[in-house]
């Protein structure tokens, strides 16, 4: 209800801040730059137009040629349109299309009075005086609709928009500089209002914080009596409770500890015929070595002995065809580099079963990743092998995806449940089954399942009880099945389990692939 309570309050002066950075916004939104650029671009265009109007008259008058520059005109324009449109008034679009059409227009027309003028002038020269006369007349109409264009009204029209949006804005401004002056005056009440109940509530703490100091003193006399009586119960209870879970562990230790001693023993054998082999054969190196330094020295010489020198070399070739040659023995020269391979080999075979021992009985059980059960469930049959070596083993693997849990837990759940299929089942015709799939689209299942004995109906509701056995006095705790479904339970998962007395159990761990929350510890 706090935290409810706490993001109300953090959303709400969220809004509150929000609320003025608007108005605050909207109070200085207007843009006086765009302003007095799209009124420079105005006063250019209209010289740009002027200039065009004294062309006209001077091409009449002189019979010089009348350019219209629109090339300046649409630089100009294109500057208006950047700044005018900046201001967000959508009437000043509409006029600026309607400028651009006259202004094209009129560049147009101006062109044209040119072209009409030049053809007159050429009639004339030509003494064509019918076709003078007509060029000139089309080329006086050229002139009326040029000069008379509407470049002008458009120019005040779209100056006059400028204005009335420019003053529109100044007068929103000003509405949202007096809101943002009343907002502010709000929001400063509502402090001084919070300020004032947080001074409330403080008081009312300091209050309540009294009487429960005052209830306190009262009450420790009481609690000390209560619990000097309880001290004694709950000692013995804990030293009860540490010796059934040092049982339980010391329990799954002996097992961890018969399957590592046969995983480590194997690679252990050829690592040491390895190494006596390498063992013998060093000194016959070295003394080869030694002879070959020897004779070296001879061949070094000056003046050396032919007879000693050809000892010398009959005494190490003798020495490397006994070092190279394939006895009995001693291993040959060529082998040495295999056996060394060897026995790295077999170390490295000790040193994946020494970190798969590792990373099943760690202790920071509360760590939570991505796991392969398939992985999981092959790490445990190692650390069982001394239980479940007389038994057939059978891997129904399915096709399934990591899953997210603990893996030191599921591990122990795992090794729990395969121990227990082997206790219930006899050597040499015993049959354990492994099975993994997926129980639906977010929940996996592994199944162990063996040809045991089975339990009564009357038995099975009581096998998660904690100290419930089955087993004879002095080979269970009845801790662990009650171990496995708690560690289930806290993954989001359930233990199920089936029996047929006679015919054998199947229990079933089924676990979600991503947990609604993680596990504990």
């Amino acid at each position: 209800m706090r935290i409810l309570s706490s993001i109300g309050y953090g959303f709400m002066a969220l809004v509150l801040a929000g609320g003025w950075a608007f108005m605050y916004w909207q109070s200085s939104a207007v843009d006086l730059a765009a302003v007095e650029a799209s009124r420079n671009a105005l006063a250019e265009l209209r010289a740009i137009d002027a200039g065009w109007n004294q062309r006209l008259v001077n091409a009449r008058l002189h019979a010089g040629a009348a350019q219209s520059g629109s090339s300046r005109y649409r630089a100009v324009y294109g500057q208006l349109e950047v700044k005018a449109l900046r201001l967000g008034d959508a009437r000043i679009g509409s006029e600026l299309v309607q400028l651009k059409r006259a202004f094209d227009d009129k560049a147009d027309q101006v062109l044209r009075y040119a072209a009409a003028r030049a053809e007159a002038r050429g009639a004339t020269e030509a003494a064509d005086a019918d076709r003078a006369a007509l060029l000139g007349t089309l080329a006086d109409a050229i002139f009326d609709q040029a000069w008379l264009a509407p470049t002008g009204p458009r120019l005040d029209t779209l100056a006059r928009t400028i204005d009335r949006s420019f003053d529109d804005a100044l007068v929103q401004a000003e509405l949202y500089r007096i809101g943002l002056l009343y907002y502010s005056g709000f929001l400063l009440a509502v402090l001084a209002f919070l300020a004032w109940n947080l001074d409330q509530r403080r008081r009312q703490i300091d209050r309540i914080n009294a009487q429960l100091r005052e209830a306190n003193e009262t009450l420790e006399a009481r609690v000390k009596d209560r619990t000097r009586e309880l001290s004694d119960a709950l000692a013995k209870l804990k030293e009860s409770e540490a010796m059934l879970i040092q049982s339980e562990k010391m329990a799954s230790l002996g097992q961890m500890v018969a399957g590592i001693a046969h995983e480590v023993n194997t690679p252990l054998a050829y690592v040491k015929a390895s190494l006596e082999a390498v063992r013998r054969s060093v000194p016959q190196a070295g003394r080869l070595a030694a002879e070959t330094e020897r004779l070296l020295a001879l061949l070094s010489a000056d003046g050396a002995d032919e007879a000693a020198l050809a000892a010398q070399f009959a005494q190490v070739r003798a020495l490397v065809e006994e070092l190279g040659g394939k006895t009995a023995a001693r291993a040959p020269l060529q082998d040495l580099e295999r056996l060394v391979q060897d026995g790295l080999f077999g170390i490295g075979q000790i040193s994946e079963v020494i970190a798969n021992l590792k990373n099943f009985s760690r202790l920071d059980r509360s760590n939570v990743g991505d796991y392969d059960l398939h992985e999981g469930i092959e790490s445990s049959i190692r650390i069982g092998y001394a239980q479940l070596q007389k038994r057939v083993l059978r891997r129904e693997f399915g096709n399934i995806p990591h899953i997210s849990c603990s893996p030191s837990q599921i591990n122990q759940v795992i090794l729990n449940l395969l121990s227990n299929a082997a206790q219930a089942t006899r050597d040499g015709d015993g049959t354990i089954t492994v099975r993994t799939g997926m129980r639906d689209a977010a929940h996996v299942a592994v199944e162990v399942a063996d040809n045991g004995h089975g339990i009564p109906a009357d038995v099975l509701p009581k096998i998660f009880d904690p100290f419930f056995t089955t087993k004879a006095v002095g080979k269970g705790t009845g801790l662990g099945l009650s171990i496995c479904h708690k560690i289930v339970e806290n993954h989001g998962g359930r233990l199920e389990v089936e029996s047929k007395p006679g015919a054998g159990m199947r229990f079933t761990v089924v676990l979600p692939v991503k947990p609604p929350v993680a596990p504990a510890a």
